[in-house]
């Protein structure tokens, strides 16, 4: 596959391994990292992020015109495409109108590897700015682990209340680890 981008393909994919440990930590990796890699002369890092880019726009349009819910399974590959490989721990909501159709998709909250606070008027100002009647909210973990902690749970339940006086439906928040997707509304965790 790194034929095209690369006159010593084996040579760039044994780099990108060496330095990054997968393919699948490709999906975030910054330009500047990239950069790193690459020798001399070498020009692989522009088409390599306009591949990866319009791989992530793909998906994100088929998202964003599906109504919340619709199609579980193509948010689920969205999110591990888009957050499940980050180093550091990344909450976003999809917001919606009244019939579930996606208005906009904002970060919420970033932090480290281990908990992550939202602020609620921050989450629910721009919620309110949009008039949105809905959202989904997503985080990762980076263990890897999609299991949602005691204070992921807490913290779901506080936003679920605050959404519910604000006029606003939570659908679900989302645990996002490396391979798999979990539903804290499944679990009965909201």
């Amino acid at each position: 596959m790194l034929a095209p981008l690369s006159a010593e393909p084996l040579d760039l994919a044994e780099r990108l391994l060496e330095r990054f440990g997968s393919i699948g930590a490709l999906i975030d990796v910054s330009e500047a990292e990239l950069r790193q890699c690459a020798h001399p002369g070498e020009r692989w890092v522009d088409v390599f992020l306009a591949i990866r880019q319009l791989l992530r726009d793909g998906i994100r349009e088929q998202v964003l015109r599906t109504p919340l819910g619709k199609d579980r399974k193509g948010m689920e590959r969205y999110l591990l495409e888009t957050m499940g490989c980050l180093r550091r721990e990344r909450m976003i909501a999809i917001m919606a109108d009244r019939a579930g159709f996606v208005i906009s998709e904002e970060i919420v909250a970033e932090g480290g590897e281990g908990e992550i606070q939202v602020s609620p008027r921050a989450l629910f100002g721009r919620a309110l700015s949009l008039d949105a009647r809905r959202m989904l909210i997503a985080h990762n973990h980076p263990s890897g682990s999609a299991e949602p902690s005691a204070s992921d749970i807490s913290q779901t339940r506080d936003l679920v209340s605050q959404a519910e006086r604000l006029g606003v439906l939570v659908d679900d928040h989302l645990v996002v680890g490396r391979r798999e997707v979990v539903s804290m509304r499944e679990r009965g965790l909201m």
